[in-house]
């Protein structure tokens, strides 16, 4: 029945049919034969019938009356907008009435949208008989866009009689006509006050207010020569006779991250009702902080940015800023640091063989130099091998854990040529081939938070949520048998039983081929640097095949 209201002879109707027979299935259904029957009377006024030079962000009314005698069951109305890909119907607004009433008047009210194509509204009676007409301007056209500098549209605090200065940028695909400012003191709006235009299409503005006691707001205003417009609202907390405030930029209240290993930067600004006398910082680690370490004054010394440039380490909990002013006011603020992220270990160009022999290196080990084994090797490292490239059979060849020697009577003797020697086999989960893991992805991480945030939103997150429902964490797979060049694979270290994977790496496969039964793969490999391989040895099981 659905396919017979979207499809007539065989033919996909357009889109807003398509949005039209979703609203009529919400109420009674879909039927096989087409309905005949006149819906209710929809009227408009006439300037909606022939629409020109409508301006992005105008908010516009258009009185609806809808006539019946079979009664009116809904209202509704849905906008067709502009797309990449052709044009797609959003979400419809109804208007609902259980008592039929045979005559409805409505005010529709709606802001023009960027690339707006048609109105569309829809009438049903009580027999769910439809009626639909169509507003369909001729030119929408893009109203200026305004913004403050670094987004800040707000400030806690402001001091009296000092100059606030206000900045920003406007732009305007069609040439600016007037861009004013105003005032609101105590509730009241002052007058209009002219910024003169020095760009008619991009221009940035920076607008001086003296402050007064009671200032709550700045309003900006931006018209272009078709009377599109922009508004936007600063807007401040209190106005204070001296204090000194201390700001990040982008209005930060604490510090997602720090890079161990190498020089962090916070950025931010003071504002004060008096010059500064002292700015300083001082890192708290491992719930100590260390000493002050001052901060230049700016050159203007009660309102300036400033810059701190310090090396991130393991144990750093936060960072507290001090500034003091000639009012003799004092303030600090600390930041709580939320993540510390380590460099990555990057291995290029690990080769591996699944030929036997002296220099024919079939062992991987992450945290044990120099990274490949022989058969004649292996042996005396086996509580550091990850994983081995094996011959499985005549046409198969695997990339896989040692634990995996006792998943059945092919694996032991597959894998026992290549563990000559060994008393445990050592456990490392070896994914299947992940679409996520590929060589743009491998090579946008550096660091061990970015592949933890990778795994948990590529890869483990639902697919309806972008990523592949593969749950790295609860997976004891221990091979991959699917090596191509191009595709990449998850290694993670942890315990088979249960299965509880806790440190992960991610592997890229560079090259990989097959002579002569006897296959050879190159890879990238990036791993956390902290010896996972042995913190996670308990789980390695006897070998006794």
């Amino acid at each position: 029945m659905i396919t017979s209201c979207f499809q007539t002879a065989g033919k996909m109707l357009p889109l807003r049919w398509m949005a039209c027979c979703w609203l009529l299935l919400a109420l009674a259904g879909c039927s096989k034969d087409p309905i005949a029957e006149t819906g209710p009377t929809i009227t408009i006024d006439e300037q909606w019938e022939n629409v020109d030079n409508l301006n992005v962000g105008t908010e516009l009314v258009i009185p609806v009356k809808v006539i019946s005698d079979k009664g009116i069951r809904r209202l509704a109305y849905f906008f067709i907008t502009r797309t990449a890909n052709g044009t797609t119907s959003g979400t419809p607004v109804y208007y609902d009435s259980k008592e039929l009433p045979t005559t409805v008047e409505q005010d529709i009210r709606f802001t023009v949208q960027n690339n707006l194509v048609e109105l569309v509204i829809i009438a049903f009676d009580g027999r769910n008989t439809s009626t639909e007409i169509h507003i369909v301007p001729k030119n929408v056209r893009n109203s200026p866009v305004l913004s403050f500098k670094d987004g800040v549209r707000y400030r806690e605090s402001v001091f009296e009689n000092k100059l606030l200065s206000l900045e920003g940028t406007i732009s305007s695909e069609h040439e600016l006509k007037a861009v004013t400012y105003t005032t609101i003191t105590d509730g009241v709006t002052a007058p209009e006050t002219t910024v003169t235009i020095t760009d008619p299409h991009n221009m940035p503005f920076n607008i001086g207010v003296t402050v007064e006691k009671g200032l709550s707001a700045i309003i900006v205003r931006a018209a272009n020569v078709y009377d599109g417009k922009a508004v936007d609202t600063f807007r401040i907390g209190t106005v204070v006779d001296d204090d000194v405030t201390i700001s990040l930029d982008g209005q930060q209240t604490a510090i997602p991250v720090v890079y161990a290993g190498v020089d962090n930067t916070l950025r931010g600004r003071i504002f004060s009702g008096s010059f500064m006398t002292n700015l300083s910082y001082a890192i708290k680690t491992n719930g100590v902080y260390g000493a002050e370490t001052n901060i230049a004054l700016g050159e203007v010394k009660d309102d300036f940015p400033f810059s701190i440039s310090y090396a991130g380490a393991q144990g750093i909990q936060a960072i507290r800023i001090t500034g003091e002013n000639e009012g003799g006011i004092t303030r600090n603020v600390e930041y709580i640091v939320g993540n510390i992220y380590n460099k990555l270990v990057h291995l290029q160009n690990i080769t591996l063989t699944s030929a036997l022999g002296a220099g024919k290196n079939n062992w991987f080990a992450a945290y044990q130099p120099p990274y490949v084994f022989d058969n004649s090797t292996a042996a005396a490292n086996h509580m550091m091998l990850d994983f081995a490239l094996i011959k499985y059979s005549a046409t198969s060849f695997r990339l896989i854990s040692a634990a995996a020697w006792n998943a059945g009577a092919a694996y032991t003797t597959a894998m026992a040529p290549y563990m000559t020697g060994f008393t445990k086999a050592t456990y490392s989960l070896v994914s299947t081939n992940r679409a996520g893991v590929n060589p743009v992805s491998f090579d946008s991480l550096s660091w061990d938070g970015q592949l933890t945030k990778f795994l948990e939103q590529k890869i483990i997150a639902p697919v309806a949520s972008g990523g592949e429902n593969y749950n790295v964490v609860t997976t004891n797979r221990r091979f991959n048998d699917g090596l191509a060049v191009g595709q990449g694979l998850i290694i993670g270290w942890g315990s088979f039983s249960p299965t509880n994977n806790q440190a992960f790496a991610i592997l890229i496969v560079r090259s990989y081929s097959v002579v002569n039964e006897v296959a050879t793969v190159t890879f990238d490999i990036k791993f956390p640097a902290e010896d996972n391989r042995t913190r996670y040895n308990a789980s390695a099981i006897d070998y006794n095949p």
